[in-house]
């Protein structure tokens, strides 16, 4: 008895020492459970912040040549003047890998230009999706955003008529590169 209690002492003591293989692992996963479980409601309930995101898709990233016409071009062809969307926030796009942070907006705080995250459904999968809002409405006491990716030719059918409760809110920060590893495991989920 006393042999077996022995091992599990070793065993516990190994577990928690930082030196072993499995006790990194271990921290690693509890550092995880923390941050998702604890932090990140915390920041959500008591800050401005609403969402915290990486970037998983190219639809907001701008690279040549074929953003002179799905960005440059398509505004200029929908009548949105270059002083205007001179003023408007990402002007060189988003990156995938970026670390996107979202912030809470009434509907009248969200404007034609805004960089916005949403939930859509498409093809049955429920996403958040993190694009350019292109126009606003007002019917029947509700707020509706139509939405393009910048990258993108024209919005997708689930960009249209977006209504406020399904804006998680506008962003406001890019932090480049720090959005890799959720997009390697996004990446990964795809292939397997």
């Amino acid at each position: 008895m006393k042999n077996k209690r022995d091992k599990i002492k070793v065993l516990l003591k190994d577990l928690f020492s930082g030196e072993k293989y499995y006790s990194i692992i271990l921290y690693i996963v509890i550092i995880y459970l923390l941050f998702v479980y604890v932090a990140l409601p915390s920041i959500y309930a008591f800050t401005p912040i609403s969402y915290i995101s990486a970037v998983v898709s190219p639809s907001m990233e701008h690279i040549q040549p074929g953003i002179q016409i799905t960005y440059n071009a398509w505004l200029s062809e929908h009548g949105f003047n270059s002083s205007v969307v001179s003023s408007w926030p990402f002007q060189n796009g988003i990156n995938i890998g970026d670390l996107v942070i979202a912030y809470k907006a009434t509907p009248a705080q969200i404007k034609v230009g805004d960089v916005i995250i949403y939930t859509a459904t498409y093809e049955g999968v429920t996403e958040q999706i993190i694009h350019r809002v292109i126009n606003e409405t007002y019917i029947n006491g509700t707020f509706y955003y139509t939405t393009k990716g910048d990258a993108n030719d024209e919005s997708l059918p689930f960009e249209i008529n977006i209504p406020y409760n399904k804006i998680i809110g506008v962003v406001g920060t890019d932090i480049p590169y720090l959005g890799y590893p959720r997009y390697l495991l996004y990446a990964l989920g795809n292939l397997i």
